[in-house]
């Protein structure tokens, strides 16, 4: 099976083309977007280019995965939508992946209860905790909550592991006893997308394209400012 994942959750993007055989899933070749084009720019040359170093056609994708939420508003629309797209065009299978879900694949600091975070802006954030054993849970997600920076810092305890991008400010106002996961593993990644989607696959999660929409968890400021008139 030819899986191919796509992460726009963040600023700078990534993408991967994984392979299975059997029940194993490896990962054939990987890359970040360009730093310095918006996502809506570079997506789809990448993916061409991405796609062509290792002969691939289109067509021979069986699985595309993509990260649907919580992120950039516009990046996810972007992700989605070309996923969406692609998999309607070629006849391939399509699964959403929760973005807190795929960083929290990442970490290997063993852990009791790990934190994966995001910017919710508003001094807000987006926020999800693991138990150990969460991977094995097949098909349940724990719960994305907005909270606040302040009250986040007061439900992290002694031994708690964190992760994610906001840790860039946030590291040197944790509580005592807190660890922090490997820099490396702050932000989410296509390939991690692309494992938890085959994995999700296999237990018969696949969504129709016309079903898959991102998950903002919040309005736009335009839509509350809308409403507010």
């Amino acid at each position: 099976m030819r899986v191919l994942a796509i992460e726009t959750s963040e600023r700078v993007g990534s993408l991967a083309v994984l392979e299975s055989r059997g029940e194993q899933i490896s990962k054939v070749r990987g890359v970040s977007l360009p730093s310095d084009l918006r996502s809506a720019q570079s997506l789809l040359p990448t993916m061409e280019s991405l796609l062509a170093k290792g002969d691939w056609k289109p067509q021979r994708l069986d699985l595309i995965c993509v990260t649907t939420g919580p992120g950039s508003f516009t990046g996810l629309r972007i992700g989605v939508t070309t996923a969406k797209t692609l998999a309607y065009a070629i006849s391939a299978e399509l699964i959403g992946v929760d973005t807190l879900t795929t960083i929290a694949a990442g970490v290997t600091t063993p852990y009791e209860r790990l934190w994966t975070i995001l910017d919710a802006q508003r001094q807000e954030l987006f926020v999800a905790d693991f138990a150990p054993d969460w991977q094995s849970q097949r098909g349940k997600t724990p719960e994305t909550r907005i909270v606040g920076v302040e009250q986040w810092l007061q439900e992290l305890a002694p031994a708690d592991v964190v992760s994610g991008p906001p840790l860039q400010k946030l590291k040197d106002r944790l509580p005592a006893g807190v660890r922090v996961a490997d820099t490396l593993e702050w932000k989410p990644n296509a390939e991690a997308v692309g494992r938890l989607g085959w994995a999700a696959y296999q237990c018969g999660q696949a969504v129709d394209a016309v079903q898959l929409v991102p998950r903002y968890y919040r309005k736009s400021a335009a839509e509350e400012k809308a409403e507010r008139k």
